[in-house]
């Protein structure tokens, strides 16, 4: 029988892995439509905050760049037809991004990837990676000498 800490690293490491591929994949898919990985995180940031969209400052956020970058990347998805913004209700300044019917490709993307997969060992899988996440932001790691 394998040692819990054993089992955490396996653990890590196929979580690091199974990132590491999602990535590649999207990379690859996006690729093909002339997107850049910056552009895909702009639309999986989008995605994110829900169907009543996201502001930019959301979306800058998200990606790790400024206001202006993203509205930059914004303003490119949305003349290809990824996003659609609208004034926003609540900031008559604001614009609210949210995604476009082509725009949706990642969720078909990840539907894709699952076919074949019982729903429940999915629903496993899912409350398994919130648990070990929730532990993860619990706890004070730290390395004794």
């Amino acid at each position: 029988m394998t040692d819990r800490s054993e089992l955490a690293l396996q653990l890590a490491e196929a979580i690091a892995e199974t990132d590491a591929a999602i990535e590649r994949s999207g990379d690859r898919a996006y690729r093909t439509y002339h997107l850049s990985h910056r552009a895909h995180a702009v639309l999986c940031a989008v995605d994110q905050q829900g169907p009543d969209g996201a502001r930019p400052k959301d979306v800058a956020e998200s990606v790790g760049v400024s206001r202006a970058a993203a509205t930059t990347f914004i303003q490119r998805l949305e003349a290809k037809g990824w996003v659609e913004t609208t004034p926003d209700p609540q900031d008559d300044r604001g614009v609210r991004v949210a995604l476009t019917r082509l725009g949706h490709l990642e969720r078909r993307l990840a539907a894709r990837a699952i076919e074949g997969l019982p729903a429940s060992a999915i629903m496993r899988t899912v409350h398994l990676l919130q648990e070990f996440r929730r532990r993860l932001n619990e706890k004070h790691i730290s390395v004794v000498p």
